[in-house]
């Protein structure tokens, strides 16, 4: 990323008081905000914290109880890029220089996440622009590490809770590969969903656990 100007510093350490904004861009399901909150730069939508909020926490405790900087996969493949957590986590927190195709629909969170997150600076990074539901069936490698993150603002993107993309998804992983896929379940219907997610992929990959983060989050582990 950029060196912090005088401005930017000014900004981190005002936000420990109060939210302070620094862009708004629309997006294809609302409104993104970039904003610094308690010193950190984050990315959110109109409900929900897209990248480097809660979500950032989110999968660093997936990535811990994975025990990814002992065992780091050979490849990743990550569905729902945002403003680029995971990259970050994996690169800059853990060091693991493995290969990580990321596809991310909206183009407004990929300009985001490059010209507020330093998206660019990530190595060995492929960032597809596409709808994951369709390009999981359209891609033809398979990966060791699968991770889901498709929302549409804080519910869960269309789709995503129907049997043939959880088959898509067994579908691109390894053998010896592993699915963390995340969802949130913030009332009835959105709880419903999660449990779709789950109930589908039971019947689909040969282990399916939970971990249940952040309150809301529901990040199902299967292999």
């Amino acid at each position: 990323m950029h060196s912090p100007t005088f401005d930017g510093m000014l900004r981190r350490f005002l936000s420990y008081l109060w939210p302070i904004e620094e862009v708004q861009a629309q997006g294809r399901h609302g409104e993104l905000t970039v904003r610094w909150e308690a010193g950190v730069k984050v990315l959110n939508s109109e409900q929900g914290n897209q990248s480097f909020g809660a979500l950032h926490r989110v999968w660093q405790d997936v990535f811990t109880h994975l025990e990814l900087a002992r065992n780091p996969p050979r490849d990743v493949l990550l569905l729902g890029l945002g403003g680029g957590s995971v990259p970050a986590i994996l690169r800059d927190e853990l060091g693991i220089e493995t290969p990580i195709t990321a596809i991310e629909l909206d183009p407004a969170m990929i300009d985001l996440a490059q010209t507020h997150f330093g998206l660019r600076r990530h190595q060995g990074l492929q960032v597809i622009l596409g709808d994951a539901t369709i390009q999981v069936h359209a891609l033809r490698m398979r990966f060791q590490l699968v991770l889901v993150d498709l929302f549409d603002d804080l519910d869960l993107a269309r789709g995503v809770d129907a049997r043939t993309f959880l088959h898509g998804l067994r579908d691109r992983c390894a053998d010896d590969g592993t699915v963390c896929f995340n969802t949130v379940a913030y009332d009835e219907a959105s709880e419903l969903r999660c449990q779709a997610v789950h109930d589908q992929a039971v019947k689909i990959f040969n282990k399916v656990y939970e971990l249940r983060l952040e309150g809301m989050n529901r990040v199902f582990i299967a292999t």
